[in-house]
């Protein structure tokens, strides 16, 4: 038998990201107007994040029935990404569904609070990828905003801050050694969306997104 969500718990798991998507690289609308004069149509799921039922994705067997069908174990999402989440599921373990989750929920926070519209893209990533980080997005700023030519969007990960890097292309340089846990943050980083891996050689490269570099230097 499914632990299913009641019909409160699927309205208040819309109501929280603004009956937006919470994938962040999706982040789509999921409810409207029919074009009949009245009637709305709503393409969102409100998605399990450990399963309903033994035997589906991510199942817990230590949640009771009361924690299986609660808020905290729901989020909203489009009938693609729903149906993503459990076709890939170990692409999409627990923890990455709860930052989707707590993500989105940000973003909604912060389009009510500035008075604007939701941006396309999660804004509420990047507020997370800095609370995570943000000695290393603190550099990342001050480079892009430092950048007069708007054009430097790359840089590189060195073991040490003397490791001397031949390239003839114009790059901002982090190392190990100034920045704990480097690797994992530009693992999070490019697992957002944030960054793109580049890198033609051994040593890591990553391009910085529009939308980041955007952000970045306007925060």
């Amino acid at each position: 038998m499914r632990d299913e969500f009641s019909a409160s718990v699927r309205d208040e798991l819309a109501k929280r990201v603004g009956f937006a998507c919470s994938n962040p690289r999706c982040r789509r609308p999921t409810s409207g107007p029919q074009s009949a004069p009245t009637g709305t149509v709503n393409i969102g799921v409100a998605a399990h994040i450990t399963a309903a039922s033994e035997g589906g994705p991510r199942y817990d067997p230590s949640l009771s029935t009361v924690q299986r069908m609660s808020t905290a174990n729901g989020i909203w999402l489009c009938q693609t990404c729903s149906k993503l989440i459990d076709s890939d599921q170990p692409g999409f373990a627990t923890a990455k569904l709860a930052e989707w989750k707590s993500d989105a929920e940000t973003a909604a926070a912060l389009a009510l609070s500035e008075r604007r519209a939701p941006v396309f893209w999660s804004e509420g990533v990047f507020r997370e990828a800095e609370r995570l980080m943000p000695a290393l997005i603190a550099c990342l700023r001050a480079d892009v905003q430092g950048d007069t030519t708007e054009l430097v969007r790359e840089f590189c990960v060195k073991q040490s801050p003397d490791h001397y890097i031949g390239w003839v292309k114009t790059h901002f340089e982090y190392d190990r050694e100034t920045h704990t846990d480097l690797l994992l943050q530009v693992d999070w980083l490019a697992e957002m969306g944030l960054i793109v891996d580049v890198a033609t050689s051994n040593l890591p490269k990553y391009r910085i997104t529009p939308e980041f570099v955007d952000w970045l230097r306007a925060s």
